[in-house]
């Protein structure tokens, strides 16, 4: 069955950017092979498979996680001054709909009577319908934040717009609109988690997510709400409001226990997607972005010196060996920390020993790429309660117990925090948000923040610190985007561009809506601020 879900993959790639929503079971007639493949092993590589692309190198590091800052390039500063390629742009886009069959196949397999009751030996029908719903609105939220109007999938709706998935009927699906998408994406999010049963389980293996715990999937379904409503709170108030009182009546994550946090093994072949870039891919293109190191270190911002750097990076003077091997001393000294100057385009001539690479904690085979924490649930709840102190104070103390800093420190960084306002509390939650850059990419779109005191924006120049400025003739140098006009970030990324080729009309009718036409100018409907 993995394999013929492929096969239908691959032929959704060369139509119309759309996968299969036939029964495939008929052409599934292997005799020495079982009919139905259980369920918990294709959610199994579902979920790992999108986590392995969405946060990828290519489709991460030479995008959002650069953007934002938190990381940068030393070799190839093009991709960080918006000049991305069209490849990660096209992986991004196909990846969503290739691995939406699969978790299409769990909610046809849980609903076809013929194939219910077996697949119910690997976890409750509504459980495993439930947690596909949940995946696949996690899926197209972070899409439609990324292009905008998308063909969409919706297992709860009979929208005539929401035609993905659905090649049997539809070769050329049309663009559903965001406005659509978000509402739907809100409705099966509402549903997933009233329909979960928390006294069996979702999966009993094959969740490496949340092990199968109904309770945790629920809430985090709720948590998701939280993000969703928020990302439209300034063009539907009332939306917003209700979608946000209900999900926390119903109960959203309450600690760093309920983390979602898709886990990766030690063996090379099932590792973290960074650590097989880093290690198995041999690359070294990527440090701790400058701005982003700064911030920790209180240079910029009004908080302070803060000790997630010590547990985010690594020392400047080290090469990565040493980090690879998780073999070097730690240091508590900010001194020791520089990140790499951001859109430098002659980073190159800097050697490793000059900027921070990522730390252990973060290239290490079984590091967990986290879908969605307590602490931004945290913010979101200081958000809606007004910008709430408590709340925000809730958030960063999640984030740094999360990191492992030290409680005493905690307790110390948390007492001097600037009052709760909209700026401190996303900024805040910018840090916390630390290796999830396409959420804090969407969090940056909607509300502006961190503003350009902390971020290194098109036309403003960087003055090196002394141990680079040492390495190059020029100490100082002016962030020139490669987009002419680009004064701040993307407000989207492109089509790809095949859909040309592939689903033209249908793109050509989605291009019309944007402002910009098909441009990083265009904005998204919710980007107003």
């Amino acid at each position: 069955m993995k394999n013929i879900n492929k096969y239908i993959g691959l032929l959704f790639l060369g139509l119309t950017f759309v996968s299969c929503g036939e029964d495939i079971t008929d052409i599934n007639e292997n005799p020495n092979a079982p009919e139905v493949v259980p369920t918990n092993t294709i959610f199994n590589s579902a979920t790992k498979e999108f986590t392995d692309v969405s946060r990828s190198s290519f489709n991460n590091g030479r995008l959002v996680l650069n953007w934002m800052e938190y990381w940068g390039q030393n070799s190839y500063a093009d991709e960080d001054r918006y000049l991305y390629r069209e490849t990660s742009a096209e992986g991004l886009y196909t990846s969503t709909y290739e691995i939406a069959t699969d978790l299409q196949q769990i909610l046809i397999l849980n609903t076809d009577p013929d194939t219910a009751e077996e697949i119910s030996a690997v976890g409750a029908n509504e459980n495993q319908i439930a947690a596909a719903r949940i995946m696949l609105a996690y899926m197209f939220h972070q899409l439609t934040n990324t292009f905008g109007d998308v063909p969409y999938y919706s297992y709860g709706s009979d929208d005539p717009d929401f035609q993905a998935l659905n090649v049997s009927e539809v070769l050329s699906p049309v663009f559903a609109s965001q406005e659509k998408i978000y509402a739907d994406i809100l409705k099966e999010l509402r549903e997933s988690a009233d329909m979960i049963n928390t006294s069996e389980p979702v999966f009993t293996s094959g969740d490496n997510i949340f092990d199968g715990d109904p309770l945790k999937w629920k809430k985090f379904a709720n948590s998701l709400i939280l993000r969703v409503a928020t990302n439209i709170k300034n063009v539907d108030q009332s939306t917003y409001e209700s979608a946000v009182a209900e999900a926390l009546a119903d109960g959203v994550m309450e600690s760093n226990a309920d983390n979602a946090v898709q886990a990766y093994e030690s063996a090379d072949p099932t590792a973290s997607p960074w650590w097989r870039a880093f290690v198995v891919g041999g690359r070294t293109d990527f440090a701790v972005a400058a701005p982003f190191v700064n911030l920790l270190k209180g240079e910029t911002g009004d908080y302070g010196p803060d000790a997630r750097l010590f547990e985010m990076a690594a020392p400047y003077a080290l090469s990565i060996e040493p980090i690879i091997a998780d073999s070097y001393e730690r240091s508590e000294d900010y001194d020791d920390y520089e990140g790499v100057p951001f859109a430098y385009q002659n980073a190159n001539d800097l050697p490793f020993t000059v900027y921070s690479f990522p730390s252990s904690k973060v290239l290490r085979p079984d590091y967990g790429e986290v879908l969605m924490e307590y602490a931004e649930v945290a913010f979101l709840i200081s958000e809606y309660n007004d910008w709430d102190q408590t709340s925000y104070e809730n958030g960063v103390r999640a984030s740094m117990e999360k990191w492992g800093v030290a409680s005493d420190e905690i307790d110390s960084f948390v007492a001097s925090l600037p009052a709760a306002n909209e700026e401190n509390v996303i900024t805040q939650k910018y840090v916390a948000l630390y290796m999830q850059a396409h959420q804090a990419y969407a969090e940056y779109r909607r509300t502006g923040f961190p503003d350009s005191d902390i971020l290194l924006l098109p036309g403003e120049s960087y003055t090196l610190p002394p141990v680079q400025a040492a390495e190059t003739e020029n100490d100082t140098y002016t962030f020139i985007a490669g987009v002419s006009g680009a004064e701040d970030l993307p407000a989207r990324l492109r089509y790809p561009v095949v859909l040309q080729t592939l689903n033209g009309e249908n793109r050509a009718s989605a291009v019309s809506g944007l402002d910009n036409g098909d441009t990083i100018f265009s904005k998204l409907f919710w980007d107003v601020d």
